[in-house]
């Protein structure tokens, strides 16, 4: 799902995409000059392997994510929100999603049996 930038406003706009066993839902909404807030949560079956035998097992997520998305490069710094750049005009929900997945999948993970050991 792309959207362009310009067409984000004042009033929230839903989105919901899916991947996998996992859906990614929220809103954009205008935050500053050149920013969008995306407000969402991912939640699902993620299938990861385990660090330690291998064995490919799901993992639930149920995560909130609250960013910042820049149209353009940002100059700037925010305290509170992490900042995604987009050089192209449009907001892509599907690489935003595939992108947080692959950090899901990058962090360690220990299977049941595993943690039972």
């Amino acid at each position: 799902m792309k959207l362009p930038f310009r067409k984000i406003g004042n009033t929230p706009q839903d989105f919901e995409v899916f991947s996998e066993n996992v859906t990614f839902k929220g809103t954009l909404e205008h935050y500053q000059c050149g920013l969008i807030m995306l407000d969402g949560e991912i939640k699902g079956a993620l299938s990861v392997p385990c660090d330690l035998c291998a064995e490919n097992f799901d993992t639930i997520l149920d995560e909130e994510l609250k960013i910042l998305l820049s149209d353009g490069i940002f100059n700037g710094h925010d305290e509170d929100y992490d900042v995604v750049e987009s050089l192209t005009g449009m907001i892509d929900i599907n690489e935003i999603l595939s992108s947080e997945l692959e950090s899901f999948r990058s962090d360690y993970h220990c299977c049941p049996e595993c943690q039972d050991n």
